[in-house]
């Protein structure tokens, strides 16, 4: 899945997202736990990046994209995050005397926030879904099996929200459901959520195909996210 690429088509506007570009500061909400990444100022690069914990012969280190696979020197800032866990850190780019031959590069991770990790679900029967914007940045993103989402919702910060894509494999289309248990009536405030698609989308068998994503933005308005794929060789 590490080597689909996605390109999203939206308002006849092309973009590609790349999912370990460097980012500026964000406050994002993490819907459980007080809606507040680590402060990504806290540490001293200017390097940020979505990727996934992973573990390979006793070696730590971070998938970032397909090309890029870095062995964490510093295991220990990431002992208590679970390996396939889906992370927003910085850090930092160090030089090695060795790492090892499945990895490109060596780095130390200054702090590491796991994701929050939606759901998906395959009851077509469930209701449309409280207001959300999808929002087009580097954080958008299909990589490592992950499709990760940078959000807009309306929250106080005091209720977990919630996030269900369900899949109609048959149309290539999908519903991103959003549940703020009531709690829509706040301020705008930023999120990530991603969702685990490993196995889910359809093999394309080296065919480009359309995927579309339906959903409700803030301004109630039916909108529909099309990204075209293609499955790994």
């Amino acid at each position: 899945m590490r080597d689909i690429r996605w390109t999203a088509v939206v308002a006849g506007v092309l973009l590609l997202f790349a999912g370990c570009s460097k980012g500026g500061s964000y406050d994002f909400m993490e819907p459980g736990e007080n809606y507040s990444y680590s402060d990504p100022q806290k540490g001293t690069s200017n390097d940020l990046a979505i990727g996934t914990v992973r573990s390979q012969d006793g070696v730590r280190f971070i998938r970032l994209d397909a090309q890029s696979c870095s062995q964490v020197m510093n295991p220990k800032e990431i002992a208590d995050i679970k390996d396939g866990t889906r992370v927003f850190l910085q850090y930092r780019y160090v030089v090695a005397s060795s790492i090892a031959d499945f990895c490109t590069d060596a780095i130390l991770v200054e702090w590491a926030s796991p994701l929050d990790m939606g759901e998906i679900r395959y009851d077509m029967q469930a209701r449309t879904g409280d207001p959300v914007d999808i929002l087009m940045d580097w954080i958008t993103s299909l990589e490592d099996g992950f499709l990760t989402l940078h959000y807009s919702v309306r929250a106080s910060g005091s209720v977990k929200h919630d996030f269900s894509i369900y899949p109609s494999v048959e149309t290539n289309t999908y519903r991103l459901v959003h549940d703020a248990h009531g709690d829509s009536k706040g301020d705008v405030t930023d999120g990530i959520v991603c969702f685990d698609v490993s196995g889910v989308l359809p093999d394309t068998e080296g065919e480009t195909v359309d995927l579309h994503l339906d959903y409700i933005d803030l301004n109630n308005t039916k909108k529909r996210l099309t990204v075209e794929y293609q499955s790994p060789k």
